[in-house]
């Protein structure tokens, strides 16, 4: 049988494709990613690439990162600062600091809580300087100061308002002087991601705006009255001070007897939801 130049071509490209050439590696699929995976990603991937974001008052960098067949991005932080003193109710000054450790502390506060809503945060050197290197968000539609601006509503705006109600109520946990509406991400699935938070832990024993305590679950608040200092000094480590400490448990004192007389004057389904 005689065979031609064209079949004879197509013979071979197809033995070539299916034999010889090496197959391309699949994308990584993130979203089967624990906080264990990402947390090992972020602490031994290789940096390929580094740049300035753009914005944001503590510089944050976006790194470009590969670990074996994974590529994916990380924002570093390495701020470690003094601020001006707060002044609570009491006209009292408290000091406060800017620092990345925060983060990681923050991070690991929203998992005690069942939460959620925080990004993964490990502590790693940068040049040299320790710092902090964050999970990056990765299917993100855009920040809330772009939907309020777009004057977008999410599919579900009860379920979204129950997201924001948490998201205050962990704010005010924290002690975060700085949820502005840059450092909250809204995925495509509505989603609401909490970022940067290297101006919490204030040492101060109160709560310091009511008015973000409108509503909260059931389950948070359950789980807010059970956390212990010790259960966070484990978490936590050494990314928050003893006094830290000691100032998160008050206000998580203060927060749980707010929404308690709250529940008693309003009623329970008009603050609490599941």
């Amino acid at each position: 049988m005689t065979i031609s130049r064209r079949t004879h071509i197509q013979y071979l490209c197809a033995y070539l494709a299916g034999t010889c050439l090496p197959s391309f590696a699949a994308e990584t699929d993130f979203s089967t990613y624990s906080d264990d995976d990402k947390e090992k990603f972020l602490k031994l991937a290789k940096i390929l690439t580094v740049e300035e974001i753009g914005h944001g008052v503590t510089k944050p960098l976006r790194a470009r990162m590969a670990l074996g067949e994974a590529n994916h991005s990380a924002q570093i932080q390495s701020v470690n600062k003094d601020l001006p003193d707060f002044f609570g109710e009491d006209g009292k000054p408290v000091p406060m600091k800017d620092c990345w450790r925060f983060n990681v502390a923050a991070y690991k506060i929203d998992r005690l809580l069942g939460l959620g809503m925080g990004t993964v945060v490990v502590a790693r050197p940068y040049k040299g300087r320790p710092s902090g290197f964050s999970w990056w968000v990765d299917d993100v539609q855009f920040e809330e100061v772009e939907r309020i601006k777009r004057e977008l509503t999410s599919p579900d705006p009860e379920g979204f308002e129950r997201q924001r109600a948490l998201s205050r109520v962990f704010d005010e946990l924290v002690m975060n002087i700085d949820r502005n509406l840059a450092n909250l991400l809204i995925t495509k699935s509505w989603k609401i991601v909490l970022i940067d938070h290297t101006r919490c832990f204030t040492p101060y024993h109160g709560i310091r705006n009511k008015e973000n305590l409108t509503r909260c679950s059931r389950d948070l608040l359950a789980k807010t009255k059970t956390l212990t200092a010790a259960a966070v000094t484990q978490a936590v480590g050494s990314h928050l001070t003893g006094v830290e400490v000691q100032a998160l448990m008050s206000r998580r004192d203060r927060i749980v007897e707010f929404f308690e007389k709250r529940v008693r004057e309003k009623g329970e389904e008009n603050v609490l939801f599941s």
